[in-house]
């Protein structure tokens, strides 16, 4: 927020007309807007101003959006006590949306990821969402990776999972799970064993190595008994086996939840 006490709003596109569309979007509202057209002025702008939304493209001249992206949460990580970007909310509007750049996007913790070209009426209320939900709310709401390489199965967890105390983002891997460890870092995991190109158990022991202390749970089509004690041996916190039941599922997330809190006080 500026000292008018305007929102202040980064628009980073490097198409002209594209940006008086949003220009002329926003003119209702009572935001102070920045614009930028690489991605290096991004970096350079969110070092050094106090900016409370970020709007960005994926296609820009010198980076590709999401490599600002990831670069604007690295700086989060390394640089907390300098830069406060942590609850940056980053809005991706976008002329060529994939469901490989939404999933990406959205385990780099994106509130909102549309496609172009849209209605001034529908960019107005997404916004104001975003800028209206506290940061504080989004400190609080705990984050629950699942990781499982059917996509009804991610749904069925997106679906199921997510309420106001919890947000779900999910990886069909454990490569990609590592790489949401990495940029997330999740409150809690929820994993499959049997994976793709990393399995579960790999994914558990790289995890463990990093020192990381997220509890998880394993949701295995795996119910062999010594699936279940090799997983209890590297430290899983609960073991379902599907089909499973999502009341149990709940409780389990709960009571790990519950307990990760009670050490963190200690």
């Amino acid at each position: 927020m500026n000292q008018q006490g305007k929102k202040s709003i980064l628009i980073v596109d490097d198409v002209k007309l594209f940006q008086l569309f949003l220009k002329l979007s926003f003119e209702p509202e009572d935001y102070n807007l920045l614009f930028a057209e690489r991605g290096k002025e991004v970096l350079d702008i969110v070092m050094h101003k106090s900016i409370d939304l970020l709007i960005l493209d994926l296609k820009l001249p010198d980076m590709d959006g999401l490599e600002v992206l990831r670069n604007i949460r690295t700086i989060t990580r390394d640089m907390q006590s300098i830069v406060r970007l942590e609850n940056l909310p980053v809005i991706i509007l976008t002329a060529y949306p994939t469901e490989e750049a939404r999933h990406e996007a959205e385990k780099l913790g994106v509130v909102a990821f549309l496609s172009k070209p849209i209605k001034k009426e529908s960019i107005r209320r997404i916004v104001r969402k975003a800028l209206e939900e506290h940061p504080e709310h989004r400190l609080q709401r705990k984050l629950i990776l699942c990781v499982d390489s059917e996509p009804r199965v991610q749904k069925l967890y997106e679906g199921a999972l997510t309420t106001d105390e919890w947000g779900v983002i999910c990886s069909s891997n454990g490569l990609e799970a590592l790489e949401a460890v990495e940029f997330k870092n999740p409150d809690l995991i929820i994993i499959e064993l049997n994976l793709p190109e990393m399995s579960g158990f790999e994914f558990i022991q790289e995890l463990k190595e990093s020192n990381r202390d997220i509890p998880i749970i394993v949701v295995s089509s795996l119910a062999d008994k010594e699936s279940i004690q090799k997983a209890k041996k590297v430290g899983v916190r609960d073991y379902l086996t599907k089909p499973f039941c999502l009341d149990e599922l709940r409780r389990s997330i709960k009571e790990a939840l519950k307990e990760k809190t009670k050490l963190k006080n200690v």
